[in-house]
């Protein structure tokens, strides 16, 4: 869920009783309701949010891989593509092995802008050596943003480059670093005592880091990408470009420092990258230090290295992932259900931890894809949309451009519905917002209660204006289509794990997404087999 417009408290309504429409018959209970599984959402979720996806940043290769995987279930369970897909990849002239060419795709791309890499403005070369070497950029290399420049200088190697007097542990003791490029790697030692244990200090910060170059006259800097805690070897991403760094409160409600308003030039490197620029293995190096927490030396004398890093303000492609799901009936076809949530997360902070973002949102996205693949067991009345958004920690970009351009015409669709953050809390309750914008989706939510035992006691209606406006729904409410939020509780600030690093599949209870998935489900199935439809929101 996006935090960009505030955290406040909720005020909580009663249910409502009066229906939909009276002349609808009750409906029987949706066939694939029972392949809704416990394990098959703890899967979906383990795969989204592993710390090798890398927290899922828009855009990001983690994020690329979570839309790869998205798409893929769609196919696998005979969704088809959005009525505009080859209209809308068309416009973007893409026709590349995602998707055919001559039927469409279940990527839906937007453009927006951010600074990005020039490749032709970077380059990395190591002078000096018995065998000068010239590295590749996006395997080798990748800039930061905003430490644009050019350098050269002696090469010195600078542990984590932490100068830590609290911790008694300086890597830059007796060196001089005027004029020299310094290759560190990110983070800090993992070791289970010093610098914090589990969290991650302050010190651990890119942008300390480099404030403390900056001080000391540095021409550059190299810092050494380590695979994530927790990801297998086989699991690291590929050198991707970082457009962000994710922003984690710690202990003190602070957020650590921030990026120098004027950086060095600085690039990201690899571990094979940093092992051939110092002359040994640069995993075992970082794992020898993790094991010690204490610096060490390397000699570096008589290595020089040539580099340039750029980058600038451009558009930049995302990707939205739809499926649609064709109704049974022919006339009532025509009409549609949109049921979506957003997969994206905030990425990996500048001290080298990932937001994993399992309950933000990989809860939301599992249960949309459960309940994706138990619609297409026995297709209800209406079509149902499927869609998977990109950018919402961005500002709901992704959701945002669906609703300029939607796949169908707006008077075709019926209710839109949002899930986001739905894991946490009480396990035999789930808080859904839009009733008081539209009193007729009390009843919805309440024969979805009942049509069938979906392990939830209570259905909460909760209204709450802020927390309203800062996830995907509202840009559909704000074009007049019928909304309903479902999110695990309020307030929010009961999740104390909201966008940190600890928002892990541990935390995650799977019994309450288990249960939500299963109202959701009901909910849709009623929303897409009525005669009946509900009415525009009030204002």
């Amino acid at each position: 869920m996006s935090a960009r417009l505030g955290i406040v408290a909720a005020a909580l309504l009663a249910p409502a009783s009066f229906f939909l429409g009276a002349s609808t018959p009750e409906i029987a209970k949706g066939p694939g309701f029972d392949t809704i599984r416990e394990k098959d959402l703890e899967a979906h979720i383990e795969f989204l949010a592993s710390p090798g996806m890398e927290g899922r940043d828009t855009p990001s290769e983690g994020q690329a891989r979570a839309a790869a995987y998205l798409a893929e279930r769609f196919a696998s369970w005979g969704l088809g593509f959005a009525p505009d897909s080859l209209e809308v990849m068309g416009d973007f002239g893409d026709d590349g092995p995602e998707h055919d060419a001559t039927q469409g795709s279940f990527l839906r791309p937007f453009h927006y802008e951010a600074n990005a890499p020039d490749p032709d403005g970077c380059s990395l070369k190591l002078l000096g050596a018995k065998e000068p070497a010239e590295f590749l950029y996006g395997r080798d290399f990748v800039p930061v943003h905003r430490a644009s420049g050019s350098a050269s200088g002696d090469l010195v190697f600078g542990g984590f480059g932490i100068v830590d007097p609290g911790e008694h542990y300086d890597d830059y003791k007796g060196m001089r670093l005027n004029g020299k490029v310094v290759l560190f790697f990110e983070g800090e030692p993992r070791h289970k005592k010093k610098f914090g244990g589990e969290e991650v200090t302050p010190a651990a910060s890119l942008w300390d880091k480099l404030n403390t170059l900056n001080r000391e006259d540095a021409a550059g800097a190299l810092v050494v990408r380590r695979a994530p805690e927790g990801a297998e070897e086989d699991e690291e991403n590929g050198l991707d470009y970082r457009y962000s760094y994710a922003s984690f409160l710690d202990a003190k409600g602070g957020t650590g420092p921030r990026q120098p308003s004027k950086s060095l030039p600085t690039l990201e490197i690899s571990m094979e990258c940093a092992s051939r620029l110092l002359g040994e293995d640069a995993r075992e190096l970082a794992q020898r230090m993790d094991k010690k927490a204490k610096p060490v030396e390397v000699d570096t004398k008589g290595l020089a290295v040539d580099l340039a890093s750029f980058t600038s303000r451009r558009e930049i492609r995302h990707d939205n992932v739809v499926g649609v799901l064709p109704g049974s009936d022919p006339v009532l076809a025509k009409e549609y259900v949109l049921l979506g949530a957003h997969y994206d997360h905030i990425g990996v902070g500048p001290g080298g931890r990932v937001g994993c973002g399992a309950d933000d949102n990989a809860s939301g996205v599992a249960a949309l894809l459960e309940v994706a693949e138990a619609m297409a067991e026995a297709p209800p009345r209406r079509s149902v949309i499927f869609a998977c958004f990109a950018g919402e920690e961005d500002g709901l970009l992704g959701a945002r451009y669906l609703s300029e351009r939607l796949p169908v015409p707006q008077e075709q669709i019926v209710c839109m519905i949002n899930l986001d953050m739905i894991g946490r809390g009480n396990a035999k309750e789930t808080s859904v917002l839009g009733v008081d914008r539209n009193p007729a989706l009390a009843k919805v939510l309440d024969r979805a209660r009942k049509l069938e035992k979906t392990g939830l006691r209570k259905v909460i209606e909760a209204r709450n204006q802020d927390i309203w406006e800062r996830s995907d729904h509202f840009v559909f409410h704000e074009i007049g289509l019928p909304v309903l939020f479902f999110f695990e509780g309020l307030p929010i600030t009961d999740n104390k794990d909201y966008h940190t690093w600890r928002d892990t599949i541990d935390k995650v209870d799977l019994d309450k997404v288990t249960h939500t998935a299963r109202v959701v489900f009901n909910t849709v199935w009623i929303l897409a087999n009525d005669d009946d439809r509900p009415p525009a929101p009030r204002d």
